[in-house]
């Protein structure tokens, strides 16, 4: 043992040992502690929600935003530093409006430098029971778009709910705050743990296959579908069609620089639906459960309430005036077109036909134009186009009464000339009904025939016809799109295909771009300019462009921007077209074209027809 020692081969082993051992239970300074991965922060502008409710209004889209922006405030995960100011600035820079659409998004992410827009919308409030167990529940909805591409990244549907509190009575507004705000911790929640599939092209497989370095154990699965990027331009589509655990094979859905090796790909969110319960479902009102208790006396009033309130309506059916049924809730979807939702008609149940008028309502008024047939209600929606231009009179049929309402109808001829373009008018729909009570009154015993061919009568069988009530009126101008023939620069002929612009023509304000001869009736306009093939180049809108004379034209300002805009996509063929409206007809519900950017509570755009032209950046040189 003695000459083992004393060899020096073992005693350095023998150190070794004692060092390693000695190291385990040291503190060791100089060692540098673990960090978990953190995931990349995102810079993201929250546009004001939308409230979608009839409930507080614009301070409760307000509340939801905050509470939204609070709550992500609180994470690692996103950078909302960007104020409600900065991002007011940045769309009045680039003249922009909500609700924004897929280009608008990317162009204010652009011009805040953020790396996200995230909108949302207050889809329901609903209240239930009183006292303390008075409830709130509110659902919200939140998306978070991408700067980059554009696309839906992340986002949620959730919903809170206040509690009841023993002794605590809070007013409605205050349980509404709590049930936004507890919405608005879940979606974040929500957001925050999902994290977004992301990977490399590793090889083309084929012309149309590429394989990437993620499987099922990152989150890829069949039928996702995923953004190419390069240097954060958009590449191109892809759609997963085998998954692998560790790599997928993905389809080329849509190539627009050719898909190669090291291309990042990135997976677009699906938003989640929101479910009918959430629309429609009450809130539970903390009342116990009726097997709890004995009985109570609530329902027999309940059921004798129920019986006074069908004898008041059948005794209101026959006595004079107009008939129950409400007038039908119609509203402007478009240019010269109104709309209604068929449930209101119970599809169809009892109408004999819908009538529109235009300028006089009374009972006697003649309709101009007549919805007789079933799958025309059912359509919930008519084009008035054909009252005008310059195509022959319309001839049909209606049925008038004497009275409203009245035992019986008369099937009267109608002539209707079409109108001018550039016309207003004023409109309104009403529905003629059909009532048949089940016990018929008096002592009558006649049956009604009703077949509409010369006359109808109820007499005798209690049957009534009656029209509904008119509440609104809607205000509509006939304007002709402007075409390819009123287009005065630059001159576009479809049979000889795109018209060259040259950038340095559209900087000069002594060269006459982008003007045309107005439509009769519009007293506004606007232009849009799109790539000819989409995602080749940016689209592009001007302001809203009023005060002219016989022809029309974009702003010196305008012409600017459009023109910094093309600078870089020579050769491109571009569209543009030019949107005409009256600002003072009624405003549609819904934007009217989809993707308007000026929905401001005004006239419907009719939408022109399409014009090409090609980008040139650089004057051809002289033969």
């Amino acid at each position: 043992m003695r000459l083992l020692m004393q060899c020096r081969a073992i005693r350095s082993v023998c150190y070794v040992l004692i060092l390693a051992l000695v190291s385990t239970i040291m503190p060791a300074p100089f060692c540098t502690p673990a960090h978990a991965q953190l995931l990349p922060t995102f810079s993201v502008a929250v546009v004001d929600f939308v409230n979608e409710t009839s409930i507080m209004g614009d301070s409760l889209a307000r509340l939801a935003t905050d509470a939204v922006v609070i709550e992500m405030s609180k994470t690692n995960r996103y950078d909302v530093s960007i104020t409600r100011i900065q991002i007011r600035d940045a769309m009045s820079k680039i003249d922009v409006h909500p609700p924004l659409d897929k280009v608008n998004c990317v162009r204010l992410g652009e011009e805040l430098s953020a790396d996200a827009i995230l909108e949302g919308a207050v889809k329901s409030v609903q209240l239930a029971g009183s006292g303390v167990t008075r409830r709130a529940q509110a659902t919200i909805v939140v998306q978070m778009i991408d700067q980059a591409s554009g696309e839906i990244v992340n986002g949620a549907v959730q919903t809170g709910t206040s509690e009841a509190r023993v002794g605590f009575t809070a007013d409605d507004d205050a349980l509404i705050t709590e049930a936004v705000s507890k919405a608005a911790f879940l979606a974040v929640k929500t957001m925050i743990d999902y994290v977004m599939p992301e990977a490399t092209v590793q090889i083309n497989i084929g012309a149309d296959q590429v394989l990437i370095n993620r499987g099922v154990r990152d989150g890829f699965k069949p039928g996702m579908r995923l953004i190419v990027m390069r240097a954060r331009e958009i590449i191109g589509y892809l759609e997963i069609r085998e998954v692998h655990p560790n790599e997928s094979v993905a389809k080329i859905v849509k190539s627009m620089r050719g898909v190669q090796p090291e291309d990042k790909v990135r997976a677009i969110f699906d938003m989640p639906t929101i479910a009918k319960s959430l629309q429609s479902a009450p809130v539970p009102g903390g009342a116990p459960d009726k097997s709890r208790g004995g009985k109570s006396a609530l329902p027999k009033i309940g059921k004798f309430l129920l019986i006074l309130a069908i004898v008041f309506i059948g005794i209101s059916l026959f006595k004079g005036g107009r008939g129950n049924e409400s007038a039908l809730n119609v509203s402007v979807a478009g240019p010269l077109q109104l709309t209604w939702d068929p449930k209101s008609l119970g599809y169809g149940k009892d109408v004999l036909e819908i009538q529109i008028l235009r300028d006089t309502y009374t009972d006697g008024t003649a309709p101009v134009k007549v919805l007789s047939d079933p799958s025309e209600w059912d359509l919930g929606m008519t084009d008035l186009q054909n009252l005008y231009g310059n195509g022959a009179d319309m001839t049909f049929e209606w049925l008038s009464l004497e009275a409203n309402p009245d035992i019986s109808f008369t099937q009267t001829a109608a002539t209707v000339p079409p109108m001018p373009f550039g016309t207003t008018h004023n409109y309104q729909v009403r529905v003629l009904y059909r009532v048949t009570p089940s016990v018929a009154p008096g002592g009558g015993t006649g049956t009604g025939t009703g077949t509409g061919t010369g006359t109808g009568t109820g007499a005798g069988s209690g049957v009534k016809y009656y029209y509904t009530p008119i509440p609104h009126i809607f205000r509509m101008t006939a304007i002709e799109p402007v075409t390819a023939a009123d287009v005065i620069s630059p001159l576009y002929e479809p049979s000889a295909g795109a018209s060259d612009l040259l950038i340095s023509d559209l900087t000069d304000p002594t060269i006459d771009m982008f003007s045309w001869y107005v439509k009769a009736g519009a007293d506004q306009y606007y232009v849009t300019v799109d790539p000819a093939v989409a995602g080749t180049a940016p689209s592009w809108h001007s302001s809203i462009i009023t005060g002219f004379g016989q022809t029309a034209k974009m702003s010196q300002a305008d012409r600017i921007s459009l023109a910094a805009m093309l600078q870089n996509y020579s050769d491109r063929e571009m569209i543009w077209r030019v949107y005409s409206r009256n600002a003072l007809d009624t405003a549609p519900k819904r934007p009217v074209p989809a993707n308007t950017p000026y929905f401001d509570g005004k006239g419907p755009w009719t939408t022109g027809e399409d014009n090409l032209f090609k980008v040139i950046g650089i004057p051809p040189p002289r033969p």
